[in-house]
């Protein structure tokens, strides 16, 4: 999926293996608030190997006999990783405060634990903290890589969605539901991965039209700033606020689909995203083995892979396929 839409970077790049085993990805969120130490709601700060968000999310509603909607979470984290993130349970009890799970390579435990008035929310978030291992690289090519990397980080990079929000045929499942949505009922945590799948598509072909035409960190006429970066739309009802060139940018990028109006109708008022990730406390440091260990900062919504990508051709050693690329 992730091959439609242009790198920016007029680089080479280098083939590197990406999450050879979980300690390789090491993710930790961090709220945008703090916990006021009182209140109806449980929050956890979860240490998870090997699982979705989803699957954690599920185990806190059984262990605690409440709805899966109930169990409030701030972003959705790597599988095949080592990640920390918070979730908020509406009960009165304090369990335990080392909670522990693990089976067969998957695991969570409790880092954390403390109450709050409200529920967490999506997008509650400040930043994600990456530390991210790549193997292997090659060492006559590690210091122009370093180089180059450093520049792109210093300059941004296309702040498309990552593979990770499209999955093998996440879009066509979209698509078929968005078809008959008045006929098949769904659950409400999957209408809500359907609808985010199809804007995140859409985001990206507006975005990846604006780093062929090379325009894509800087502005034209009728571009929605912001933070001083141009933006693109995340499709739904309503106005995009775009006009002129960048208008007519958006408009040209997605005439080929004939189904924005079915997305319109189907509950999501339009919004904007930058064009641009610009990562933050950026450190690359090189093994005697000749790996890469990576460290940096990201804004919510801002995936790792797609910084990689620019500078890594990445592929993962246990995927079924032997150079499957992301």
């Amino acid at each position: 999926m992730m091959d439609r839409w242009p790198r920016a970077a007029p680089i080479e790049q280098v083939a590197a293996a990406f999450k050879t085993e979980p300690a390789d990805f090491r993710v930790a969120e961090h709220l945008d608030f703090d916990p006021d130490g009182s209140g109806e709601h449980l929050y956890l700060q979860i240490e998870k190997t090997n699982l979705t968000s989803a699957e954690v999310a599920d185990w806190l509603a059984e262990r605690y006999s409440l709805r899966p909607g109930d169990v409030g979470l701030a972003g959705m984290k790597d599988k095949h990783a080592i990640t920390t993130q918070w979730f908020s349970l509406p009960i009165a009890e304090n369990p335990p405060q080392n909670i522990q799970w693990h089976d067969d390579g998957r695991s969570l435990r409790t880092l954390t634990a403390t109450r709050h008035s409200r529920k967490l929310r999506r997008g509650q978030l400040s930043r994600n903290d990456f530390q991210i291992r790549l193997r292997q690289p090659g060492s006559h090519v590690c210091i122009r890589t370093l180089t180059d990397l450093a520049a792109l980080v210093a300059q941004g990079v296309p702040n498309y969605f990552g593979p990770q929000r499209f999955g093998r045929d996440n879009v066509d499942q979209a698509l078929g539901w968005l078809a008959q949505r008045r006929r098949r009922r769904v659950s409400a945590f999957k209408k809500g991965l359907y609808l985010s799948v199809l804007r995140s598509f859409l985001f990206n072909e507006v975005l990846a039209a604006r780093v062929r035409h090379c325009n894509w960190k800087s502005c034209v006429e009728g571009d929605v700033l912001d933070l001083g970066h141009p933006t693109g739309p995340l499709w739904g009802r309503g106005r995009s606020g775009a006009s002129l060139q960048a208008a007519e940018i958006e408009q040209l990028a997605l005439a080929p689909y004939d189904w924005l109006d079915d997305l319109e109708h189907a509950g999501v008022t339009q919004q904007r995203r930058p064009l641009v990730l610009m990562p933050s406390n950026f450190r690359c440091e090189q093994s005697e083995g000749g790996d890469l260990e990576l460290s940096f900062s990201l804004p919510p919504g801002g995936y790792a892979t797609v910084l990689l990508r620019e500078a890594f051709d990445l592929y993962q050693p246990s995927s079924e396929s032997a150079h499957e690329s992301l």
